[in-house]
């Protein structure tokens, strides 16, 4: 008896994989809104720790943002498939996967410490939340300065959607602005935000596009 072995059809993988970014998308944008001015910024230390003290803020900031990291490398690994190994699809895929790294392990101290730092100015060391703030501003917030690989990744692969596919102009144009809006260094969370909602309508987009390209033109 001759035994077989199943192997994935890529275009599964890729029609599979690619739902990754409209669903990061979604959770990104929930834990916006969940977190929404809650830290940083000039905001009260008083109201700091209130919320970061809180469980919601945890919770938020791991569905909200480890969560969509972890899934966004499954999207680009479908998206590198799906467009093949030209150059500047493999230099999009290597700064995504690295910036992706970089923004997970800026995330941890975010998640963990942050909550700690807030019991403490709770329980009366005024001086805790200066140094929650401090993992904002220069230079302990330069650890988060790697994280812009992602966004840059994103637009690279944004250029090669462009160049070598038919998929919308329209969709491919409100990715990259998606990512270069969350990106962007300012203290205005609105303008995250309003890049998580568009992020959300632009991954659905090239998500609902993909498959159906990839579905009627096996790669």
């Amino acid at each position: 008896m001759i035994e077989t072995t199943r192997t994935w059809d890529p275009t599964t993988l890729v029609s599979v994989g690619i739902l990754a970014l409209p669903l990061g998308n979604a959770l990104k944008l929930a834990g916006n809104l969940g977190t929404f001015n809650s830290i940083g910024y000039g905001i009260p230390a008083d109201t700091e720790a209130a919320i970061a003290a809180g469980p919601g803020f945890f919770l938020g900031e791991l569905i909200g943002s480890v969560l969509p990291v972890i899934l966004g490398i499954f999207g680009v690994f479908a998206l590198f498939a799906y467009l093949g190994r030209r150059r500047i699809v493999v230099t999009a895929l290597v700064c995504a996967i690295v910036g992706s790294g970089a923004t997970l392990a800026a995330l941890g101290v975010i998640n963990y410490a942050i909550p700690a730092l807030a019991h403490a100015y709770q329980a009366g060391n005024t001086g805790a939340m200066v140094i929650a703030d401090g993992f904002f501003k220069w230079p302990w917030g330069a650890m988060i300065y790697p994280a812009a690989l992602v966004p840059i990744g994103l637009v690279l692969f944004s250029v090669a959607l462009w160049r070598s596919t038919t998929i919308s102009r329209a969709a491919i144009a409100v990715s990259a602005l998606s990512a270069v809006l969350i990106s962007i260094p300012v203290p205005l969370h609105s303008v995250r935000l309003a890049g998580g909602a568009l992020g959300l309508v632009a991954g659905t987009w090239l998500a609902v596009a993909i498959r159906r390209d990839v579905v009627g033109s096996p790669r």
